[in-house]
C-alpha cells in the first residue's frame, strides 16, 4: 500500500508542485524585476494591494476549495462526486459575476479604507482577478481529485506565462504598480474561462437547493474562519504601514516573500495529500496511513524552512538592492511563523472530518484574535519586533489548538522521533544563516 501511494505522489507531485510553485510564487519569481523598477515606496503599495487581495480572495472563495474536497472525497460513486463538484463550480461562477458588479461600483470607497495612496484603477483591477479566483480555484481542485496532474500544469504554466510576459511590457513601459494588476487580471480571466468550460465539460453544472444548503452550511464557519486569519496573514504589514508609512514594510514584506517559500515548497505533498486524506480514512489502515502522511509532511515542511533559513540571506543579497537587505535578520523569525502554520495545517485532519466546520471556525477566531489584539498592542511601541512576538503566540495558539481538538475529534498515531530532529536540525540551518551574512540573531 504504502509503496504504491509513494509512486503516486513523486508522479503526480513534480507536476502539481511545479504548477503551484510558479503560479503563487510568481511575486518571488519576479522579485528581482519587481525591486528594479519599483522603489521602496512603490513596492510597499504593492504589498498593501496584495494584503487587500489575501482578505478579499478568502472571503469570494467562500471556502468552495475545502467543501469540494470533503463531499467529493467522501462521496462513494462516481456521479455524486462529479454532482458536488458542478454544484461548487456553480457557486463559484454566481459569486464571480456578483463580485465584478460589487467592483465595479465600489472600489473608489474601497481604496479609501487602505493604507497609502493606492488608486481606484488599481483596486477595480486587483477586484477583477480577485473575482474570478473561484472559477480558477475550483476546477483546478477538481484536476487534483481526478488525479490529471498533467492538465493541472499546462494550465497554471499558462497563467504564469501570460503574466510575466504582460507584466514585464507594462513595467518596461513605465506603468508602475498598475502594470502588475493589469496584467493579473488579464492572465486570471482568460484561465478562469478555460478551466471552468473544462470543468463543464466533465460535471456540467448543478443546482440542488438541498446539496448548496449543505455545501454553504459547511463552507460559511471556513469563510468566517478564514477571514479572522487575516490577523495571522496580512495585518501585521497593514498596521506597521498604517502607523510608520508603505515605505518602511518594503523590507519586512521581502523577508515574508521569502518566509512563503517553504509553503510553496510543500504544496506538490499537500496538493496530492490533502484532498485524498478523507477517503484513505474508509481503508482499513486509514488511521495510520494518514498519521504517517501526516508526519512525512510534518518533516518535509521543517526541513524546507531550515533550506530557506541558510540560503535565503544570500538569495535576499543577490536579488534585491541594497535598501532591502534589512529583510535578512527578520527572516527566521517569520519562517518560524510559517513552520507553525503549516504543521497546524497537516494535523489539523479531526477538526474537518464532521457535516460542520464549526470547530475550525472557533479555533480560528480565537487565536488570531489574540493575534490581532498583540498587534495593536506591539506594534506602535516595538515596531517589527513587535508584529513578528504576535505572529509567533498567535500561531502557536492555533497549532495547540488545532492539534489537541483534533486528536480529541479523531486520533491518529502520530510518531514524532523523525520530527524532532528535523526541528533541531533547522535550528541549526536558520542559525547559520545569519552568521553567513554578519549579522545578529537578535538584530
Amino acid at each position: 500500500m504504502l509503496s504504491q501511494k509513494y509512486k503516486n505522489l513523486i508522479n503526480q507531485s513534480a507536476l502539481y508542485g511545479l504548477g503551484m510553485l510558479l503560479m503563487k510564487g510568481i511575486s518571488l519569481i519576479m522579485l528581482p524585476v519587481y525591486t528594479h523598477y519599483l522603489s521602496p515606496e512603490d513596492y510597499g503599495r504593492l504589498e498593501i494591494l496584495v494584503i487587500s487581495a489575501n482578505i478579499f480572495s478568502i472571503i469570494l472563495s467562500f471556502g468552495l476549495v475545502e467543501a469540494l474536497c470533503r463531499f467529493v472525497g467522501l462521496a462513494k460513486k462516481a456521479a455524486d462526486k462529479k454532482r458536488h463538484a458542478g454544484e461548487c463550480l456553480f457557486l463559484a461562477i454566481i459569486i464571480a459575476l456578483i463580485s465584478v458588479v460589487f467592483f465595479h461600483f465600489n472600489s473608489a470607497v474601497i481604496v479609501t479604507f487602505l493604507p497609502g495612496e493606492i488608486t481606484e484603477k488599481e483596486m477595480y483591477c486587483l477586484g477583477i482577478a480577485l473575482a474570478v479566483g473561484g472559477m480558477i480555484n475550483v476546477p483546478l481542485a477538481w484536476l487534483r481529485i481526478t488525479d490529471n496532474a498533467l492538465l493541472f500544469f499546462k494550465v497554471t504554466m499558462l497563467k504564469v506565462v501570460l503574466q510575466v510576459i504582460l507584466t514585464v511590457y507594462w513595467l518596461s513601459s513605465g506603468m508602475g504598480v498598475l502594470s502588475v494588476l493589469i496584467a493579473g487580471a488579464v492572465s486570471s480571466v482568460i484561465v478562469a474561462l478555460l478551466l471552468s468550460v473544462i470543468q463543464f465539460k466533465e460535471t456540467g453544472l448543478n443546482l440542488s437547493l438541498v446539496s448548496l444548503k449543505t455545501i454553504l452550511k459547511y463552507a460559511y464557519p471556513i469563510l468566517i474562519g478564514g477571514l479572522a486569519t487575516f490577523a495571522l496573514s496580512g495585518m501585521d504589514r497593514w498596521v506597521l504601514a498604517e502607523y510608520f508609512g508603505a515605505e518602511e514594510i518594503a523590507a519586512y514584506a521581502i523577508a515574508i516573500k521569502f518566509a512563503l517559500v517553504p509553503t510553496l515548497l510543500i504544496q506538490p505533498y499537500t496538493l496530492w495529500w490533502f484532498p485524498k486524506r478523507y477517503s484513505v480514512l474508509n481503508e482499513s489502515n486509514g488511521r495510520a496511513l494518514n498519521a504517517h502522511f501526516s508526519i512525512l509532511g510534518s518533516i518535509f515542511a521543517i526541513l524546507l524552512c531550515g533550506g530557506v533559513g541558510l540560503l535565503g540571506p544570500y538569495l535576499i543579497q543577490a536579488l534585491t538592492p541594497k535598501e532591502y537587505h534589512d529583510a535578512i535578520p527578520i527572516l527566521p523569525w517569520l519562517l518560524l511563523c510559517s513552520l507553525i502554520k503549516m504543521l497546524a495545517e497537516l494535523l489539523n485532519l479531526g477538526c474537518f472530518i464532521d457535516k460542520n466546520s464549526q470547530l475550525q471556525m472557533k479555533i480560528n477566531f480565537f487565536s488570531c484574535g489574540l493575534g490581532a489584539f498583540l498587534l495593536f498592542v506591539l506594534i506602535p511601541h516595538f515596531m517589527i519586533m513587535g508584529a513578528l512576538i504576535s505572529l509567533l503566540i498567535a500561531n502557536s495558539t492555533r497549532f495547540a489548538l488545532f492539534y489537541f481538538f483534533s486528536q480529541q475529534q479523531l486520533y491518529l498515531p502520530y510518531k514524532f522521533g523523525y520530527v524532532y530532529t528535523a526541528f533541531g536540525a533547522t535550528i541549526i540551518a536558520m542559525w547559520l544563516g545569519q552568521l553567513i551574512e554578519k549579522n545578529s540573531w537578535l538584530a
